[in-house]
């Protein structure tokens, strides 16, 4: 019997959008089940993660072996995987900074996780421009 790939994807995915939807995919190229982890990121604006899990689940009620999970005690990434013995952490990076950025999380998320790998997927060109942080400065200039 074979071993069923998990990974986890962690966001506040405030809004999810078409990129991280692309992520995803990608993903599930990769992986049998993907658990996607929605959070506060406590460094951003404030969301209403009952919105973004509704959000999710509209777009994604195509996919098959996607399921969300909230993380409503902001526990670290990394101890959740290892708590429901997942080793891989997708994460997704669109320039350099992106990528500066998710090179220093992994590194800390295997100091605290030693299982954990961290996948980085590099969405398509198209999708490159999708930010949640500029699209919810659209929105808020058009409200």
């Amino acid at each position: 019997m074979q071993k069923v790939k998990k990974a986890i994807y962690p966001g506040s995915f405030n809004p999810f959008h078409s990129g991280h939807k692309e992520v995803l995919k990608k993903a599930l190229k990769i992986f049998d089940e993907i658990y996607i982890l929605v959070a506060q990121n406590p460094d951003k604006e404030k969301n209403d993660i009952e919105q973004n899990i509704k959000n999710i689940k509209l777009q994604i009620n195509e996919l098959q072996n996607v399921f969300i999970i909230e993380n409503h005690k902001n526990k670290l990434t990394a101890n959740i995987a290892k708590e429901m013995n997942i080793n891989f952490l997708i994460r997704s990076a669109r320039n350099n900074a992106d990528y500066s950025y998710e090179f220093q999380l992994a590194s800390i998320n295997k100091s605290i996780n030693n299982k954990l790998e961290t996948i980085l997927i590099i969405p398509d060109n198209q999708f490159l421009k999708y930010s949640s942080t500029e699209i919810r400065k659209i929105k808020e200039k058009n409200v």
